[in-house]
């Protein structure tokens, strides 16, 4: 049976091109989707850049709600960017709190699903965008990114952790910087006994620090069950060649810490990461590097 998947642009976007847009097409219409687009999911009303674009923020707006007030399965963002808190305080929640759409996102756009979680504890998908599925589709984002979508389970095993221990809580976070941007407002999801997972993608070294050093001196860290920590892609210093200060800046910020913390999770902005349940029960047992996170089906 055909699921119908409605497109929309919830972030500012880099354009489109027409072959961009009819490779999304045909790889959705082909994995048996009804693919429908947001009215406004490709206008430039707003220009960011030379090549950054978004619809304004009612047309974004308008395009999410009627997305949540739809019949549509699952609803995609075509890619993250920024902007999309600016639609935090005119949405109506009670609206989606209602629906049985699966939203599925991913940088930005975890500052949204942070929001919806807080806003209606409703799960969703992080790791997907629908330019993850153009000429050549990103094979193990699609594999897992179909799994999410089934309900399955996800397992890891064998990770390295910076501190050690076994605990369990419902997973939030995604893209350090999306999350940070949340502290203090009301779309802050609650991260008492939270396992908080955590991304980055071309911020310096000297950034990360101060990001997580914010969060920390918040209270963030006092309340958390765990911490998983993904990519930190091309998060170097100009003249460095590699990421190595970043993760040195993980590896002390985090070493001693009363919670288990795992690193080298295979979710962030390399080209082949993991789409994962958000929203739901992770469990984390450093004595054997191993990730649990339990499907959209224990949950819907």
């Amino acid at each position: 049976m055909k699921k119908t998947v409605q497109l929309i642009s919830p972030s500012f976007y880099r354009l489109l091109t027409n072959q961009q847009k009819k490779h999304i097409q045909t790889f959705l219409t082909k994995n048996n989707f009804h693919v429908r687009w947001g009215k406004n999911a490709l206008k430039k009303t707003v220009q960011i850049s030379v090549n950054q674009f978004r619809a304004t923020d009612k047309e974004r707006l308008t395009d999410l709600m009627e997305a949540f007030k739809s019949n549509a399965d699952v609803i995609l963002a075509i890619r993250g960017g920024g902007s999309v808190a600016r639609l935090f305080p005119l949405i109506d929640w009670n609206i989606l709190k209602k629906s049985k759409n699966i939203f599925a996102g991913f940088s930005d756009s975890t500052a949204f699903q942070n929001a919806y979680y807080a806003k209606t504890k409703k799960p969703s998908i992080t790791g997907m965008l629908a330019i993850y599925v153009q000429e050549k589709p990103q094979e193990t984002v699609v594999k897992s990114f179909f799994n999410a979508l089934n309900g399955g389970d996800i397992n890891f095993s064998g990770l390295p952790h910076y501190a050690k221990g076994k605990s369990s809580g419902t997973l939030i976070g995604g893209n350090l910087t999306s999350f940070t941007s949340l502290v203090g407002t009301p779309y802050m999801p609650s991260c008492k006994g939270k396992i908080l997972l955590l991304e980055e993608i071309k911020e310096p070294p000297y950034k990360l620090d101060s990001m997580l050093t914010h969060l920390k001196n918040a209270g963030i860290f006092n309340q958390l069950n765990g911490v998983l920590l993904g990519d930190f892609y091309d998060c170097r210093n100009d003249d460095d060649k590699s990421d190595d200060a970043a993760y040195q800046v993980l590896k002390n910020f985090f070493e001693g810490f009363k919670i288990p913390v795992i690193y080298g999770l295979p979710y962030g902005h390399t080209p082949q990461h993991f789409c994962l349940p958000f929203g739901t029960k992770a469990t984390l047992d450093t004595t054997k590097g191993i990730v649990h996170i339990d499907g959209l089906r224990k949950m819907c």
